[in-house]
């Protein structure tokens, strides 16, 4: 399956460029031209990553990103900012708003794709890994699995599993189960 790009741009020839561009490159594409559209989109069904132009008429996009990071359902959503804006001020706002990349236009269709296809990557390997532990997750062990399984390199796996936890977390609290899974993956 591929990965869906929502591109947020009041300019159509910019957004049908990129549109395209990106499309060749694998890329589901879907494109709207203001900032409630793009929230709207969001909100209806999240992209994989969004491709968001900060000046935009009805919602600008920094205000857009703002509310996509206030809400937790979208909050981890990866966001490229595209903009006129060059300056060192401008990228600050945007990044410090919760951006994950910021490119400047006009652009190089090359690193366009570079930073989508890099910032979706790094996205994966974050949600593949826990924050609490350090250890992988069960979609990146698959992945080593079946890598290794093609590559027909010897490897062993071990899955440790702890019974009852939901009842210790019940009885101790959360802070005290995040402590202990923290001691238990010190171990592994």
């Amino acid at each position: 399956m591929s990965e869906r790009v929502l591109i947020a741009d009041d300019d159509p020839d910019i957004a049908r460029f990129v549109e395209i561009n990106l499309g060749l490159e694998g890329f589901e594409v879907e494109v709207v031209h203001d900032g409630q559209a793009a929230l709207d989109a969001v909100r209806a069904n999240p992209p994989d990553l969004l491709l968001l132009d900060v000046m935009m008429p009805v919602l600008d996009g920094v205000a857009v990103l703002r509310a996509i990071r206030s809400n937790a359902a979208t909050a981890a959503l990866p966001v490229v900012l595209l903009t006129a804006k060059s300056l060192s001020a401008d990228k600050v706002v945007g990044l410090t708003a919760g951006a994950d990349d910021y490119i400047v236009k006009p652009f190089d269709t090359l690193e366009l794709i570079a930073r989508v296809q890099t910032t979706l990557r790094r996205t994966a390997e974050v949600r593949s890994t826990s924050p609490l532990t350090g250890l992988p997750g069960n979609h990146r062990i698959d992945l080593e699995i079946a890598a290794r399984a093609r590559s027909l390199e010897p490897y062993a796996v071990c899955h440790v599993d702890l019974d009852e936890f939901k009842s210790f977390n019940d009885a101790y609290g959360f802070l005290r189960g995040d402590k202990l899974l923290l001691a238990l993956s010190v171990c592994l």
